[in-house]
């Protein structure tokens, strides 16, 4: 499309939301401990107050492929998917009451030292190689995301955005360490909390009121959360059902909030306050949920605007991702220095995801790879070592956005498909290690790779593959009227229901395969994982009996609760010593305070009788 350029003021404004950022990168680095030891760098010393935790994981989960992404989902596909945001707060229930327990008990800088403790060092290995390639994926789509809006709105090279993007991003994180990263999330979630309520606002009132908005989307079909009738069905083949979306939603919570290396970095640094996890996760779940609300009634509001001339079948924007900046662009491009506020709020929901990322990322690269071979480092070189970790990290996220430049697909669905096919994998993994204590080291490895392999098959097939979605209507009726009176002659977009029925085009043979939602990609791979392990857990068993036990430090506390209803080859599986060395050390204790009070009051009776 025909770049639409910014004004100075708004050159401004985004400027100084890069220099602000990078300012407190600066000022973390001389300040306090300088960042020289891998405590204060990667950690923040544990001692983070709720707040700024709390801030920077609701910045680094509403990433640009949120802003971007959800607004065009809404504008194109429909409201359906907000089902997700009702159970999605499960999962963060889920990740508080089962896995956090554990992990923190376990300590350290990395979630992966479970995995080593649990399972040993192989699986270990494939499941950082798989993480780090994931993590770098999602990167490189997040770089990607803000350049875009760069591109589509001031015509600047795109490759020219990436690179300050993630120049900014290296600079404080490399310097200001985990504490910069953090207080420049809670700067950042303030910009995009304001960017959004000012596109709801103006765009409310620009659209006549929300009635009006409302009426055009209904008429549209758009507004088929209301028909929930229509999505009921537990076809896996159908791209949103409500059994989908409330199974895909509360996994991924459970999993970017349970089992994420970067949930657990900021966990580790927070303030050995059991309140203050509970404030944090919970106020997480809310706001989390919240944004996405938001985010999908900006796509009735972009759709209501643009209801008589579509962008995209006009080919002023090639890409639906690029449909929130063209509306920003179109509805305040004449007001100096908002433009640039907007485009600031996208810039700071790339920032905080990025930053975030390469601190999380380092952290596993210095315990779990360098630090093994060079186990004689000290503090200091490893502190210095974990900068140049980061700093190396941001340089292959930007070559790896060439990846998100040519994958052909929305960021959204893009970014969701990639978390399903390896995201869910390594999840499952922790799920057997933490409930399923006949699972072993050579079972978990036959089901974590046989989990890889399928949830590969369907996620990356599936871009390839692309499946049939239906697509609500559009219209061009009026990008040649210029009277605005005019516009009110024309009819709106409207639904025919005789139109839906993407059963007629669902495939068969192995093309089957690929029409299976990404929202139950997940789930099955789970499935695959955890029913393999369990099954060939058995059979190595059988053939070479398995005597190790699992340490129950390692398992839920759920289950030592429950030991008495557990099936006795799970019990014989559990070893309860550290339990009883705890039991032991509380009882010496006891007794010895019992013996200090029986010898004080024998002295007082002889003092007595003196």
């Amino acid at each position: 499309m025909e770049p639409i350029y910014f004004s100075w003021p708004d050159y401004l404004v985004v400027g100084i939301v890069l220099a602000v950022s990078a300012g407190i990168g600066f000022y973390y680095a001389f300040t306090g401990g300088k960042q020289k030891t891998t405590k204060e760098y990667l950690l923040a010393d544990k001692g983070m107050h709720w707040f700024p935790v709390t801030c920077s994981l609701i910045a680094t989960f509403e990433s640009s492929l949120s802003l971007l992404g959800l607004p065009g989902e809404i504008y194109t596909f429909g409201t359906v998917i907000i089902y997700s945001f009702i159970f999605k707060p499960i999962g963060v229930i889920i990740a508080a009451k089962f896995y956090l327990p554990v992990f923190r008990k376990m300590g350290g800088i990395s979630l992966y030292k479970y995995v080593r403790e649990r399972y040993g060092r192989v699986i270990q290995m494939f499941m950082l190689v798989a993480g780090t390639f994931q993590m770098l994926m999602f990167c490189s789509l997040i770089m990607f995301g803000p350049a875009l809006s760069i591109s589509a709105v001031t015509g600047v090279n795109i490759w020219l955005a990436v690179i300050s993007v993630a120049g900014v991003a290296i600079i404080y994180t490399v310097l200001g360490g985990l504490k910069a990263v953090l207080w420049t999330d809670t700067l950042q979630l303030v910009i995009m909390i304001g960017g959004i309520f000012v596109v709801l606002i103006y765009g409310i009132v620009d659209g006549n009121g929300m009635a009006e908005i409302w009426e055009a989307n209904k008429l549209s079909g758009r507004l088929d959360f209301l028909e929930p009738a229509k999505f009921i069905s537990v076809d896996p083949r159908v791209r949103h059902s409500i059994w989908g979306l409330a199974i895909h939603g509360t996994m991924v919570f459970a999993t970017i909030y349970g089992t994420n290396q970067l949930s657990f970095q900021r966990l580790m640094a927070l303030k050995r306050d059991r309140t203050g996890i509970y404030i944090v996760y919970g106020l997480t779940a809310f706001t989390t949920c919240a944004f996405g609300i938001f985010s999908a009634i900006i796509g009735l509001i972009i759709f209501a605007r643009n209801k008589h001339c579509d962008p995209l079948a006009t080919k002023d924007i090639f890409s639906k991702d690029q449909l929130y900046p063209h509306y920003v662009m179109k509805l305040m491009g004449h007001l100096p220095g908002l433009p640039g506020f907007i485009l600031s709020a996208i810039f700071s929901a790339s920032l905080s995801s990025l930053s975030s990322m390469m601190s999380s990322t380092a952290a596993v690269f210095l315990q779990e790879f360098i630090k093994p071979c060079f186990p004689k480092m000290t503090d200091k070189t490893a502190t210095v070592v974990s900068k140049f970790v980061s700093l190396a990290l941001g340089g292959v996220m930007v070559l790896l956005t060439f990846f998100a430049k040519n994958v052909g697909v929305g960021l959204f669905t893009t970014a969701l498909a990639i978390g399903g096919a390896l995201g869910s994998t390594s999840a499952s993994v922790f799920v057997s290690g933490i409930f399923l204590p006949i699972v072993n080291q050579k079972g978990a490895i036959i089901g974590f790779i046989a989990g890889s392999a399928y949830s590969i098959f369907l996620g990356f097939g599936g871009l390839i593959n692309r499946p049939y979605v239906y697509r609500y209507p559009v219209s061009t009726a009026g990008c040649n009227v210029t009277d605005v009176n005019l516009l009110t002659n024309l009819t709106s977009p409207v639904y025919d229901p005789s139109t839906w029925n993407p059963q007629s085009h669902y495939r068969s043979g192995l093309n089957g395969f690929y029409d299976i939602s990404y929202t139950w990609i997940g789930i099955l791979d789970m499935l695959v994982t955890v029913i393999a392990s369990i099954i060939f857990s058995h059979i190595i068993n059988l053939i070479k009996k398995d005597t190790e036990k699992v340490d129950s430090k390692l398992l839920s506390p759920l289950l030592t609760h429950a030991y008495c209803f557990m099936p006795k080859m799970w019990r014989d599986r559990i070893n309860f010593n550290d339990c009883d060395e705890e039991f032991t050390d509380e009882s010496n204790k006891s007794t010895k305070k019992e013996s200090v009070e029986v010898l004080s009051e024998s002295s007082e009776v002889t003092n007595s009788k003196l």
